[in-house]
């Protein structure tokens, strides 16, 4: 495979793997406003709530962690 064809191979895969991560970025970010959002839920028992915000904060590491993928990946693969 020439350096050319090598390059833009390394460009289609780092574009389907930026697409799949971003696709997660927005499937957690869905769900963490439904965590965010007030609803009848939030005022309701104590260990519910803590249940609630121990999930959020999975998510919000998460979308976290995405984010940083993203940019890792938008780095190191160059954008021919």
């Amino acid at each position: 495979m020439e350096s050319s064809a090598k390059v833009m191979f390394m460009v289609e895969v780092r574009q389907i793997v930026i697409d799949y991560l971003q696709e997660e970025l927005g499937i957690n970010s869905i769900a963490l406003k439904a965590y965010d959002s007030d609803s009848p839920i939030q005022n309701g028992d104590a260990e519910i709530k803590r249940m609630r915000e121990i999930e959020a904060i999975k998510l919000r590491d998460r979308i976290h962690e995405l984010t940083r993928h993203i940019a890792v990946i938008k780095r190191m693969i160059p954008n021919a």
